[in-house]
């Protein structure tokens, strides 16, 4: 069982190749004519009668992202690692993140003039890689640094899981000038790994060197695995089970739910749009196996000399680590929160069609929040169409402009947006890279809107855009 130092070198390798995925959807946020962006705001309606994505392509998000560094900041133009580099870039914790969604069924329709129910079914890849400078530089840079004073953190791991979402939704028009929005969701598990976020505590003799710690390290996989131990039960090997695809793309058995709420207000010639994502939680139940550790460990294998080759440090200090920490396993089941999302923005008109805003979003990584910041125009056309351009500073990155565009007719759309449209230029500088596209298809969209006589500056068609006279005409009290 090497644990920690698979951990690490995972952690680097990532870093390194740029190979995860999360979400962030600035730029979808404050599109409103396309139906997407009623996933991270349930307020947000349609201006047709009916939506329905293209079956098997309604929705395909992807998103690649590190919160400290990108691959040029460590590797000093060469095609090795710089670790002391890698180091002195970090935050006190820093993280490897990402989601991949993909929706092949998605669609909406307006009951009356004010309430509006949509439906998405989405498959979700949701990963999380964390690390603590603490201990990583410990591991790069020896222990020297920690010497009479200790080290304390937390354990480094992985948080990763698939699961399978049925989201329920249903907006209102509460008056002229407030629509408020909520998702309820059904969740299914099927797959995960979890390390929890453990304490370790570190003392290290200032004359031998010698290293004295407490750990407790837990993981939990969502998986069917075949575990084998040694004659005092101690975890020898674990090794995943023959896979069936259909058993396991048909497995319902890790049951969840979860919630996200979202409102549109407009007051004076601004509209505010803001939600609250994934408040919810999954039972892992089916096919668990826990691994746990409780207990200290010591190491006495390096001295000032040893450190010269922190290689060799390495490599004796996780195998000193492997012999002392022994897992035990058991079948258990356990419960797993989902990372809550926070979007907060504003929109001003500045012309015939064409709009100004801004967006803050937050997102509770294991540990602390992220938060990043956009500042977006979009332009409208007549027929339905848009185009927007933004910038934002997200996961300590400045290099972050983004371009999305939702081209179509009354009856079809195709969309496509990234975050990030940088990192086609400049990869090896690059923390984020996004892209979500689709296409819909749509229905009663010409008798709508000669039923509601949309006013030539509506700017996105989206009725929260109208006037108070055109709301009037229609009964948007």
């Amino acid at each position: 069982m090497r644990v920690l130092k698979v951990a690490i070198l995972v952690f680097i390798m990532v870093i390194a190749h740029n190979a995860l995925v999360a979400q962030q959807d600035h730029t979808l946020f404050l599109m409103h004519n396309v139906p997407q962006s009623n996933f991270i705001n349930p307020a947000v309606q349609i201006n047709c009668q009916q939506y329905v994505g293209l079956p098997l392509l309604s929705s395909l998000h992807l998103n690649f992202n590190s919160t400290a560094f990108s691959y040029s900041t460590i590797a000093n133009g060469s095609s090795n690692l710089d670790l002391n580099a890698l180091v002195s870039k970090m935050h006190s914790w820093d993280f490897v993140s990402g989601e991949v969604h993909y929706t092949p069924v998605s669609f909406g329709f307006m009951y009356d003039n004010k309430q509006y129910f949509s439906f998405a079914w989405t498959e979700r890849i949701e990963t999380k890689i964390f690390a603590s400078k603490k201990l990583l530089s410990m591991f790069i840079d020896g222990n020297t640094q920690y010497l009479g004073d200790g080290l304390k953190t937390r354990n480094p791991g992985v948080n990763a899981m698939y699961y399978r979402e049925f989201s329920f939704g249903y907006s209102r028009v509460v008056d002229q000038d407030l629509t408020v929005g909520a998702h309820a969701k059904v969740l299914f598990g099927l797959g995960g790994v979890f390390t929890r976020r453990k304490p370790i505590k570190v003392e290290g003799d200032a004359l031998t060197h010698n290293l004295y710690g407490e750990w407790n390290p837990k993981i939990d996989i969502a998986y069917p695995v075949s575990v084998s131990t040694d004659a005092q039960g101690n975890v020898t090997g674990v090794t995943p089970d023959g896979f069936s695809p259909m058993s396991f793309l048909l497995n319902f058995g890790n049951q969840g739910l979860a919630a996200d709420l979202g409102f549109i207000w407009k007051r004076n010639d601004i509209t505010w749009s803001g939600s609250v994502l994934d408040l919810g939680l999954i039972w892992w139940h089916k096919q668990t196996t826990r691994l746990e550790n409780k207990g200290s460990f010591a190491y006495s294998g390096a001295d000032a000399t040893d450190l010269a080759n922190p290689d060799d440090y390495i490599n004796e200090l996780t195998d000193s680590l492997e012999n002392q920490l022994q897992f035990k396993a058991k079948q258990k089941g356990f419960i797993t929160f989902l990372n809550p999302k926070v979007y907060f923005g504003g929109t001003y008109p500045i012309a015939d069609r064409v709009k100004v805003g801004g967006l803050v979003r937050s997102e509770w990584y294991p540990g602390r929040p992220i938060i990043g910041f956009t500042a977006t125009a979009m332009a409208y056309s007549k027929k339905g169409s848009s185009v927007a351009l933004n910038y934002s500073i997200m996961n300590g990155s400045f290099l972050n402009v983004g371009l999305g565009f939702g081209w179509g007719t009354e009856k079809f759309q195709f969309y496509m947006m990234s975050d990030n449209v940088m990192v086609a230029f400049y990869p090896e500088k690059a923390r984020n890279a996004n892209l979500r596209f689709g296409f819909n298809m749509f229905f009663g969209c010409s008798e709508r809107k000669k039923q509601m006589k949309i006013s030539s500056g509506s700017g996105c068609g989206c009725y929260w855009q109208w006037d108070d006279r055109a709301k009037r005409k229609v009964g948007r009290k």
